[in-house]
């Protein structure tokens, strides 16, 4: 594969709905993840669909290892080009911490959409990621009206609000302010739900980034 050809190229030529036909994230991605592109490290996708974007992310990253994750268990079955696949549910906790094993640098969530399972991820997998790492939830609209009735599974705290409390915690404080000594920045109101992981992910954190669909966090 010609290394000219950009992330968005190479899904269009894969068939993945990750492309400017349609979601239109890879052209986004590229911007954080093109310093990879050369580098030796493990790229994990949670949910693999049909393969697409596993061999998307194979021709673009030549030299690292591309592992895809999946409970149906035809996942074993698709052409993944030079990807490999794991079967497994990320509903249970005992497989989704065997995932740490495998040091990725990079995780994109394209599993189920449902809340349980984008924040269990979310919780269990990136803390534990290296310096520098790169984590993506995708399909985030999910935490909106109309979806939301569907795929809360009864939780109270949409993975949208959870992200965005991250951000937050990450640019509000109430330290003592920078200029006046003596005074204190406006306290942030707290979570009700999950604080006190939100508050921990927030000081593990360098940048927040939420684009169309998605957000990508980039560890501290």
């Amino acid at each position: 594969m010609l290394k000219s050809n950009t992330l968005n190229e190479l899904g269009l030529l894969h068939d993945t709905d990750k492309t400017s036909k349609t979601h239109d994230y890879l052209r986004k991605y590229e911007f954080f993840l093109s310093p990879l592109r050369e580098k030796e490290f493990v790229f994990l996708e949670l949910g693999v669909f049909k393969g697409a974007s596993l061999r998307t992310f194979g021709d673009y990253f030549s030299k690292a290892r591309i592992v895809g994750v999946d409970k149906e268990p035809e996942v074993l079955n698709f052409d993944v080009g030079r990807g490999e696949t794991i079967m497994g549910d990320l509903a249970d906790g005992a497989f989704l911490e065997s995932l740490l094993e495998l040091n990725p640098l990079v995780v994109l969530d394209d599993a189920s959409h449902w809340w349980p399972d984008q924040l269990r991820a979310l919780f269990v997998l990136y803390p534990r990621l290296a310096s520098g790492a790169i984590y993506i939830m995708e399909d985030v609209h999910t935490s909106f009206e109309p979806l939301a009735e569907h795929f809360s599974a009864g939780l109270t705290l949409p993975p949208f609000r959870a992200l965005a409390k991250i951000a937050e915690y990450m640019t509000g404080n109430d330290r003592p302010a920078p200029i006046i000594k003596d005074k204190n920045l406006v306290p942030l109101e707290r979570e009700p739900t999950f604080d006190q992981e939100i508050r921990f992910l927030a000081d593990a954190t360098d940048a927040v980034v939420f684009i169309e669909r998605a957000c990508l966090l980039l560890k501290k």
